[in-house]
């Protein structure tokens, strides 16, 4: 994980900060023996600038082994580096898990007894102030309790900070992903929106256009008149193409969108720009603009549908609210198709996910000869 990598600097830093207290502690101590203390303090500062994140299982056991061992052998001398083997017991958490971590601070319960011993042995030997605590020899069960009382407390407490800390940017990342994937998610959104936008309002005009355009082309050379009716009518498809887009927009932007008034004229257009007899009944409550104007949309694609395949001749549509929400229905009486074998065009999936994203239901029924009924059941 990302945090791993900070994982180094962090104890370095804080290894430096210690060793330098330290340092300074045993200068103005003239009881100490210094040239053994920096001997001592040489080899921490070495191990500070090693952190085998990414070697081996064994070399990281061998690491934290080596660390313990200098602090164990130090405080048999009376040489106390007191935080440093809570720090070691915080790296093997990361280098080699819990469990082992667990098992680290078990072990060490003796060697780190008997440390305490010989330190406070050597502390009477050279006339060093005794512990402030009091942990010294005179009373062997207090000098014992004391010792493992507080190494089970400090052991405990670096293994909770560690657990958290690992908990806390564990979150964290799973956090960032997560947010990674709503961005990634919201993109596909709104590509598909734009995609949806791009059809519904110029995808069977521009089918058109593009239709008579090549019929102009074909007639050109032997039919001169057809060819200049195919242009005319390629030219008002042109025109009809910029008022598609010029309706959406204002769709878009209407914070009054009218959805009953919207329906009423989709249909009074697909009666008089075609032979389908069409019959309707519309009663929709006020729905928020954005709801109502998907609603538009997965009508306008249906009943693009029934003009461009279906070959009906009377067309049913009603909306209208029921106790379990919107119920729509668009039922006509052409030709119909084998639902088994449908592969949705985008007109039928764009229909299908603007349906989806109301969190309503889709039901298509429909075979051979026997027309098309679509019906959608929409959440208030």
């Amino acid at each position: 994980m990302v945090f791993l990598r900070s994982l180094p600097q962090s104890f370095r830093a804080l290894e430096g900060v210690l060793l330098t207290a330290y340092l300074g502690m045993w200068w103005s101590a003239p009881e100490y023996n210094l040239p053994v203390v920096l001997n001592f303090w040489i080899l921490f500062f070495l191990l500070s600038w090693v952190f085998p994140l990414d070697r081996p299982r064994g070399l990281r056991i061998i690491y934290i082994a080596l660390g313990l061992l200098t602090f164990v052998s130090a405080k048999s001398l009376g040489i106390d580096f007191t935080l440093f083997p809570y720090i070691y017991f915080a790296k093997s958490y990361f280098l080699l898990g819990h469990r082992s971590t667990i098992w680290l601070i078990v072990i060490m319960v003796v060697p780190w007894t008997v440390s305490e011993y010989l330190g406070e042995v050597h502390r009477l030997q050279q006339s060093i102030p005794l512990d402030p605590l009091g942990l010294n020899l005179s009373n062997p069960i207090r000098f014992i309790i004391f010792t493992l009382a507080i190494y089970t407390a400090a052991s405990f407490f670096t293994v909770m900070l560690s657990q958290m800390i690992v908990v806390q940017q564990k979150s964290d990342q799973k956090i960032e992903e997560l947010t990674e994937q709503v961005e990634s998610l919201a993109a596909t959104l709104e590509r598909t929106r734009i995609a949806r936008e791009i059809h519904d309002s110029l995808g069977h005009t521009l089918t058109d256009l593009d239709t008579q355009l090549a019929v102009a082309q074909t007639l050109r050379s032997h039919n001169l008149d057809q060819s200049f009716q195919a242009v005319d009518t390629a030219k008002r498809l042109a025109r009809q193409c910029i008022e598609d887009v010029s309706q959406a927009l204002d769709r878009m932007r209407q914070s009054d969108f009218d959805l009953n008034h919207a329906l009423v004229a989709l249909l009074e257009q697909l009666r008089q720009t075609s032979t389908v007899q069409v019959q309707w009944k519309v009663n929709l409550p006020h729905l928020p603009v954005y709801q109502s104007y998907q609603v538009y949309c997965i009508v306008k694609e249906g009943l693009m549908n029934v003009q461009k395949h279906a070959q009906a001749t009377h067309v049913y549509f009603s909306a209208d609210q029921t106790p379990t929400g919107l119920m729509l229905n668009l039922k006509d009486d052409g030709i119909g198709f084998d639902a088994t074998t449908l592969k949705p065009g985008f007109g039928l999936q764009g229909m299908i996910e603007r349906v989806q994203l109301l969190r309503g239901q889709f039901e298509l029924q429909t075979a051979p000869t026997q027309g098309t009924q679509i019906s959608i059941i929409l959440p208030l």
